[in-house]
């Protein structure tokens, strides 16, 4: 199921192109319980037939997108309406007369002869884009045809996360996109990329990539090369004709147990050799795990991962633990806290519950005291 913000940048998109069958059924599907949506595509469709009277020429679906955020934004009474216009004429002009800070672009879906075209989208980011791929440890790495993991760590009102992971070559592959926010303007700031060993490494690079006005798409080529030791093949990330967008909210929870153990970025308590690899708790009822957690001194946030298509899905920040299935081994956040994701009852993913360690003397038991970390 679609959520609002999906459903508008799909009713700008069809202005100009016809959705895929999935695209369309998921934008019916929403607008059939959504009277709000279908108000905004029904006054959408209104202004495109005023605004082609204009004649700006043909305009791409990323700009159509932002008139949408820029009209939703301005409201829909009498004055409302031609205020929102006036926006979409400024809107329309910058766009189609300057690429000034990715406020629009040429983001038309690609042809069939296209390079390896991928959409990941999430409750807070949205990613197109006509070619997808990584150079790593002397291979290539393109996730197509296969199963690619996609979700967000929603953050605060300045910080959140793309994150993709897919297995290739016989090895786990990973993506991460970091945004910072201003106010008037978001950036990638950090992107960071698996190395394509089977014991991966995280490549890094920072910056201010693709910036934008704040709730507008970001147009052009993303091409990153990472810095990588002497002797070592190049690390590289390609993203052509790119329509990417972070979309802005404050979900952000304190969390729970601060002051806690404050864990390093690249911290993975969970996994072979760490302080808590053996003690079962990731096998436990969330509630349960939040409780052994806090009472051995951690601090953690929990997410509520919820599937929403193939491969896509969102992490909704939660105050306590939620009921449903822990699904992955975790992350760290920025203050140091453990970082749980947890699968509702129900959901696919619930079905894919982190399995209990083959290597320790009582997978999925009780959980022992660990020793200091």
């Amino acid at each position: 199921m679609i959520d609002h913000a999906a459903a508008r940048t799909a009713l700008a998109t069809s202005l100009d192109h016809v959705l895929d069958t999935d695209e369309s059924v998921e934008l019916e599907s929403h607008l059939r319980d959504c009277p709000a949506c279908r108000s905004f595509g029904t006054d959408l469709r209104s202004d495109a037939t005023s605004l082609r009277s204009l004649d700006f020429g043909p305009v791409p679906v990323a700009v159509r997108a932002n008139v949408a955020i820029a009209a939703g934004r301005h409201g829909r009474g009498a004055t409302g309406r031609w205020a929102a216009m006036a926006v979409v004429g400024a809107i329309l002009t910058v766009a189609i007369g300057a690429g000034v800070l990715g406020a629009g672009g040429s983001t038309p879906p690609p042809p069939a002869q296209a390079g390896n075209a991928v959409h990941w989208v999430t409750n807070v980011v949205e990613l197109h884009a006509t070619d997808f791929w990584i150079e790593a440890n002397g291979q290539r790495f393109s996730a197509n045809a296969m199963p690619v993991d996609v979700h967000s760590d929603p953050g605060d009102a300045t910080y959140r996360t793309l994150e993709l992971v897919w297995e290739e070559h016989g090895v786990e592959m990973r993506i991460n996109l970091y945004f910072e926010n201003d106010g008037p303007s978001t950036w990638i700031d950090e992107i960071r990329i698996y190395d394509g060993t089977a014991q991966p490494k995280w490549r890094t690079a920072t910056g201010r990539f693709a910036p934008t006005l704040t709730g507008t798409f970001w147009s052009g080529d993303l091409d990153v090369a990472f810095p990588v030791g002497a002797g070592e093949p190049p690390a590289r990330l390609h993203l052509a004709d790119v329509a990417l967008r972070s979309i802005t909210f404050d979900g952000v929870n304190e969390p729970i147990g601060r002051p806690g153990i404050e864990l390093p970025a690249n911290a993975k308590p969970f996994a072979p050799g760490g302080v808590l690899h053996c003690l079962g708790i990731l096998q436990l009822p969330p509630k349960q795990a939040e409780a052994v957690l806090t009472s051995l001194g951690y601090s953690l946030s929990w997410r509520l991962q919820t599937t929403t298509g193939p491969n896509m899905g969102y992490a909704e920040p939660m105050a306590r633990a939620p009921d449903g299935v822990i699904i992955d081994e975790g992350a760290i956040g920025s203050s140091g806290e453990l970082i749980l994701f947890v699968a509702p009852f129900g959901d696919d993913k619930a079905d894919e519950p982190v399995p209990a360690p083959a290597d320790c003397p009582q997978p999925g038991g009780a959980p022992p005291t660990p020793a200091a970390p």
